[in-house]
């Protein structure tokens, strides 16, 4: 359990085209219209297309954006096979987004309590977005973490302010997709 007052630590794992960075400003400017202190930073990787990526996002008064291995919160899979490049900073209690059906965890996920698999890519798709699943992620994130601590209305005026206008509308809508595909609205 982390002390009163820690930061929520979130580490997005993907591949480049996936918009990894893209999920980290959304998150971080969900967390500016919170009043809540953040910190970003990619680290690993290229976001150019395919290449491996993985953000650290920090909510909360922290000194700098990185943070240790085994200490993560959250862990957010855009790619599948990007599960093992994020899994090592993964707290004991923290847990896991996984884009994509239980079928496709790894095993070191699948005997990992705290693991919820959404299948993002294709509520994505359903709205003709197929680069939104990262919002899926996130709108999943939201629904069914209790202790996540950005709002909703936070995330989608982040989506507004952030994203492209012309993908205003199917970016909500998958983010929306994401909540109520958890079973939660």
């Amino acid at each position: 359990m982390k002390p009163a007052g820690a930061p929520y630590d979130i580490v997005i794992a993907g591949r480049g085209g996936q918009g990894v960075l893209y999920l980290s400003r959304i998150l971080g400017e969900a967390a500016l219209v919170q009043g809540l202190a953040v910190r970003t930073t990619e680290t690993h990787g290229m976001a150019m297309r395919g290449g491996s990526v993985l953000c650290f996002v920090r909510i909360g008064s922290a000194l700098g954006p990185l943070f240790p291995r085994g200490s993560a919160d959250l862990l957010m899979v855009l790619h599948p096979a990007e599960a093992a490049t994020g899994h090592p900073y993964l707290g004991p209690g923290g847990v896991v987004v996984f884009n994509g059906a239980s079928g496709s965890l790894p095993e070191f996920l699948r005997v990992r309590e705290g693991v919820f698999p959404v299948d993002a890519e294709s509520m994505a798709r359903s709205v003709g977005n197929p680069r939104g699943a990262n919002l899926a992620l996130v709108g999943a994130a939201a629904s069914l973490l209790r202790d996540f601590p950005l709002a909703p209305p936070s995330i989608k005026e982040a989506i507004v302010s952030q994203g492209p206008e012309r993908f205003r509308t199917t970016n909500l809508e998958v983010f929306r997709l994401g909540q109520s595909g958890t079973g939660k609205d």
